[in-house]
């Protein structure tokens, strides 16, 4: 009596194999893609929040006053009195090259900078940026962040809009 022993595959085999793996693949893509892109808000709104945060530190630590000024693809911290020192500059593109930084004053208009005084409050100038909304056009089913500046209660808080302000995550009114 002869065994015979059987390796490998057929190749009706491996198409089947072949064919769940493609489709497990499509089923995943679309819940890979908004996570990516759901990275690259997150990535921008903390580049933006540690940049305010560093501004306030270093106007505190410096006892000066320190201005945080936002670029389309770069914030920067430097000192508001003559003459100009930039302190720190930082990069939004790392981790976030798709995404759109729009800084709001209080009278919803656009703005690009803010000062912190000595003991690292905000000081009051109508111009004054209060609010950066980030967000990914383009791509269905992302979440906005914000980071909100200078309120009472929070300092500089990211948040997220779609939550209810009670809860950690929602942005204060």
């Amino acid at each position: 009596m002869i065994v015979r022993l059987h390796r490998g595959f057929t190749l009706i085999e491996l198409l089947v194999a072949v064919t769940i793996a493609v489709v497990l693949l499509l089923m995943a893509m679309p819940g890979y893609l908004t996570w990516v892109s759901d990275s690259e808000i997150r990535n921008a709104a903390q580049s933006v929040a540690n940049g305010l945060r560093t501004a306030q530190t270093t106007a505190i630590s410096r006892n000066a006053n320190v201005q945080f000024v936002l670029n389309p693809t770069t914030w920067t911290v430097a000192t508001v009195d003559a003459p100009l020192v930039i302190l720190k500059t930082a990069s939004l593109n790392e981790g976030s090259r798709n995404t759109t930084i729009v800084g709001i004053n209080a009278g919803s208009t656009a703005a690009t900078t803010v000062a912190f005084n000595p003991l690292g409050q905000v000081i009051n100038n109508a111009a004054n940026l209060v609010q950066v909304d980030v967000t990914l056009p383009g791509i269905a089913g992302t979440r906005p962040l914000r980071v909100l500046v200078g309120n009472q209660r929070t300092g500089v808080k990211m948040c997220d809009p779609a939550w209810a302000w009670p809860d950690p995550k929602g942005c204060p009114p």
